[in-house]
């Protein structure tokens, strides 16, 4: 349930100050949940979120289907993330799920806590179910800030623009003395269940709760899934923490220079004065009640100094740190995130148990995201038992491996697992048994690809941070004989064929979509992913060419940008260079090591001048320069 007061995280005992609840504007892509029945409400459904759309804010769809494990953690994870309430009842109370006391629809209200809320009733409604009525009953006696009726979903989609119009325009007029907090990086919204880990979360969110710890470290191998367990554990607590919780990727980092950049870039803090920006930093952290989580730390551990100082200044501070190692400072709490648990060969028979052990559970759910019709029998449980063991119960190497079945029987998949993952040994003898299991694993995965896929694969590597559809045609799509200037125009390769390809290794799971802006898809690789596709670039004598045409390439970018700074469209120039942050960073750095780049580097760094000043990055800008 949501609550009103958030506990104390001080450890001083010192209260949190209350924090006027503002709605962000509408170039900042606030978010609004659509709370509803699935099937009586689909056009409504639609066209609520055509109405949100036209005003450039984003819907919050919660899906559920038939699955294993209850979505309860998953809407919540959605609510957490969203700034409006927006709820759509007509008859159906909805399905109480086996243990909660309310449905799915119920508890979504209940859990939206103080969020603004807009409520529509659909009418007539002759079968209207009396759990629902009484849920309708309660609401319109609350002090939400909309409740109406409608019969057809064109008089809905009206209704919904008019409001939410009204109620951004009143909640920028009601306070106008008041500051509009920094905009966070917001969590990722998480596509599919957390299997298992309640052990994980609990010991988690049991930690961050108490007053003398500040810093929570998930540990792990690579791909065991600690990114997935920090994401829910802070969605859950994302409701205690005043001042809210932001998520800062430090995979693309290589070395701790871009640290402070890129958490201050992550909270909105900017250089401003004569402060320096961790002065600054420090500044806008030690009063705030927030919850910071650092994802994949373990490049950056000779950072931690700055982290340990942060939580010593900032006492209403906590941070959720994923990394494969400890960071080893002082308040440091550990909490190890192990390989699913696997099942015992003997019970094999078993199939009502058996489907319930969280690495074949996992591995079912997703072989069933690749061949929808596939259920776990009699005939595969035993293929499927020794692939869980072979792999070690390992999250990513599961979902690889599954992704195959819709092409391989599971017979078929370990007899190929068992060429590639011979038990005895399993690779280099200088890597963790695990670690060589996952790389083995990606390599198998990689091995299946067809060579013109095998390509883009390790050609994906040169980017950082993420990349969209034109920044691979301009990058990766080139003929490796072709020795002409890398400054003439890119070749134009089919776009259709490049969809086709990404669209593969989307399907295997080796590239990640993420959330794009304006309709434009981006994508990424999981950092274990994309360290064993760097290493085939570098072995495919490559790496050079593609190091220069992505410089280039990014150049051409910030060059197209830097008119626009003084321009009416400069914001939407000011957030494309925020998205390829890591991108211009990795151009500067290859551009600075290269001394054939150095001419390209400064005028890449003079194309960002005006966006290093905008942005209040002058010491970054100077360092590169």
């Amino acid at each position: 349930m949501a609550t009103d007061s958030p506990f104390n995280t001080d450890r001083r005992s010192t209260a949190a100050p209350p924090i006027p609840a503002l709605i962000r504007t509408p170039d900042q892509r606030v978010r609004v949940f659509i709370s509803s029945t699935l099937d009586e409400l689909a056009p409504e459904r639609a066209a609520a979120r055509e109405a949100i759309t036209q005003l450039r804010l984003t819907p919050v769809l919660f899906e559920s289907g038939a699955r294993p494990y209850p979505p309860r953690e998953l809407y919540r994870a959605y609510l957490a993330q969203s700034d409006i309430f927006l709820g759509l009842y007509w008859q159906r109370y909805g399905w109480v799920a086996p243990g909660m006391q309310v449905s799915g629809l119920e508890d979504e209200y209940q859990l939206s806590g103080d969020k603004p809320k807009l409520i529509y009733v659909k009418t007539p409604a002759p079968e209207r179910e009396p759990r629902l009525q009484a849920l309708l009953d309660r609401i319109r006696s609350e002090d939400v800030v909309s409740y109406q009726k409608f019969a057809t979903p064109e008089e809905l989609r009206e209704r919904i623009a008019n409001d939410l119009a009204l109620l951004l325009t009143e909640r920028f007029t009601a306070s106008p003395q008041a500051a509009v907090p920094a905009r966070l990086a917001p969590l990722p919204v998480p596509r599919r269940w957390l299997i298992d880990r309640e052990q994980e979360r609990a010991q988690a969110q049991d930690l961050l709760q108490r007053e003398d710890v500040g810093l929570v470290t998930l540990t792990g191998p690579g791909g065991v899934g600690k990114t997935r367990v920090a994401v829910q554990v802070a969605a859950d607590l994302a409701s205690r923490f005043a001042d809210g919780v932001a998520f800062i990727s430090l995979a693309a980092l290589k070395d701790p220079t871009p640290f402070v950049p890129t958490v201050a870039r992550a909270l909105g803090v900017s250089q401003t004065g004569d402060g320096s920006l961790e002065e600054q930093l420090l500044a806008y952290l030690q009063p705030r009640h927030i919850l910071l989580v650092l994802d994949n730390f373990e490049h950056l551990v000779s950072a931690a100094p700055l982290a340990a100082q942060a939580l010593e200044q900032a006492r209403q501070l906590k941070l959720l740190v994923t990394s494969r190692e400890p960071l080893r400072v002082r308040e440091e709490q550990i909490v190890p995130v192990p390989p699913l648990a696997l099942p015992d060969p003997a019970h094999v028979a078993d199939l009502a148990q058996l489907v319930h052990i969280p690495a074949v559970a996992l591995f079912v759910e997703r072989a069933r995201e690749a061949r929808p019709d596939f259920a776990l029998t009699s005939e595969n449980a035993a293929p499927i038992v020794e692939i869980c063991q072979r792999l070690d119960g390992l999250p990513l190497a599961l979902e690889l491996a599954a992704a195959s079945l819709s092409v391989l029987s599971p017979a078929a998949l370990l007899a190929r697992l068992e060429r590639r993952l011979p038990l005895p040994s399993r690779g280099a003898r200088d890597l963790p048994e695990r670690q060589q299991t996952l790389r083995n694993t990606i390599a198998w995965s990689y091995d299946l690809l067809e060579e013109g896929e095998q390509q883009l694969f390790r050609r994906l590597s040169v980017f950082a941070g993420g990349f969209t559809l034109e920044a691979v045609q301009a990058v990766c799509v080139f003929d490796p004989a072709d020795t002409s200037s890398s400054e003439k125009a890119e070749e134009q390769a089919d776009e259709g064929a490049v969809l086709e390809q990404l669209g593969q290794l989307l399907d295997k799971s080796l590239m990640q979509a993420q959330q794009g802006t304006g309709g434009e898809p981006r994508f990424s690789m999981l950092e274990t992913i994309h360290e064993y596709a760097t290493d085939q670039l570098v072995a495919s004598g490559e790496a050079a060419a593609l190091q220069e045409r992505h410089a280039d390439y990014f150049l051409r970018l910030a060059e197209e940008a830097y008119p626009s700074m003084l321009r009416p469209e400069r914001d939407v120039w000011m957030e494309r260079l925020d998205r390829e942050e890591a991108n211009l960073r990795a151009s500067l750095a290859w551009c600075k090591a290269e001394s054939n780049a150095v001419q390209t580097g400064l005028r890449l760094a003079g194309a960002l001048s005006f966006y290093w000043v905008l942005r209040g990055y002058l010491r970054e800008g100077r360092m590169w320069l």
